[in-house]
């Protein structure tokens, strides 16, 4: 346990201590610049990971026709999932892939919380702390103490509720942009899969909320910032799904305002389903038809034959009206 602590300090947590004073002393000694730069800069160095989670994304979401057809065709899930996995290599999508950036900013999460209450550290204690942790540089030993003032709000302290609101907020409306595309399962999937999504909206956003007020206010403008790069690559790279702004617009208001009702989530889940089904049966449509066509040409000559088995005979045509002759 020791070495792992003295590891994630020397490769972690002291080279962002470092970073974060001299990018104070560079912004002309505002933290809160600090915090926004050091966070664009850390955005930046994962944005490798970050784009292949958003093609991760793109790519099951344009396969989803296909994951429909597969889900319709194929009952036993044993082969079910071979098929969907079949379908992801020859896709060239990673489902894990989605997964890269979270993994990685949870520890730079833990040690930003780690830096920023140790930089901003006003008893002698903590400061005699912080000294021994910079780099023998003038420019970085010359700048402590460091001003954790921004905009009015105290970084150093604890339950900022702008920041607690802003996190809150920007996190939620992540999920739901990220929740508004359509997945291609079965009834009972679906319904899992959309209360998984509903309670992932909300406890989410709920955690990190708790998580700011219990940290110093610079971790929640960091974390706050970061969800915020996050939502609009996500809107270039990968697009809002079936989002839109006035979604937001509860159907109360919109009432009051004259605006017509948003469907609900099971309409847009039933529309959702039967626009992919209908997708899915478009390559197969002249089939469909050329099935239903020979089954009533079938039933025509079905009916045929049964009329000549029960000896019915044709229906002869009228006679023509003879000619009248003429007495002389």
């Amino acid at each position: 346990m020791p070495q792992i602590t003295a590891i994630w300090q020397i490769a972690l947590e002291t080279p962002l201590i470092n970073i974060m004073v001299l990018l104070t002393v560079v912004l002309g000694g505002s933290y809160g610049l600090a915090i926004l730069a050091f966070t664009v800069i850390s955005r930046a160095l994962m944005f490798p990971l970050t784009l292949r989670m958003l093609n991760s994304m793109k790519g099951l979401q344009e396969i989803q026709p296909q994951m429909a057809e597969i889900q319709k065709k194929y009952t036993d899930p044993k082969r079910r999932q071979e098929e969907v996995m079949k379908l992801y290599r020859e896709a060239g999508v990673n489902p894990l892939g989605c997964l890269g950036p979270q993994l990685v900013q949870f520890p730079i999460f833990i040690a930003v919380y780690q830096v920023i209450r140790m930089t901003l550290g006003s008893t002698p204690e903590g400061m005699l702390a912080l000294s021994g942790r910079l780099y023998d540089y003038p420019i970085i030993q010359n700048a402590i103490p460091l001003s954790s003032t921004w905009l009015g709000m105290d970084l150093a302290a604890q339950g900022n509720y702008f920041l607690v609101a802003a996190v809150f907020a920007s996190m939620w409306l992540q999920q739901r942009i990220s929740s508004s595309r359509p997945m291609a399962t079965t009834q009972a999937a679906s319904d899992q899969q959309r209360q998984m999504n509903t309670m992932m909206q909300w406890l989410m956003p709920a955690m990190f909320a708790w998580f700011v007020i219990a940290t110093p206010a610079g971790v929640g403008l960091y974390w706050a910032s970061s969800t915020i790069i996050g939502i609009i690559l996500q809107w270039i790279f990968v697009g809002p799904g079936d989002f839109t702004w006035g979604s937001l617009i509860p159907n109360v208001v919109r009432e009051r305002l004259g605006m017509p009702r948003l469907a609900t989530p099971d309409q847009r889940r039933l529309a959702s389903r039967a626009a992919l089904t209908q997708h899915a049966e478009v390559p197969g449509g002249d089939r469909t038809e050329s099935r239903t066509t020979d089954e009533g040409s079938g039933d025509e000559r079905e009916d045929s034959r049964r009329g000549n088995r029960a000896g019915a005979r044709p229906a002869r045509p009228a006679p023509r009206p003879g000619r009248r002759r003429r007495n002389h």
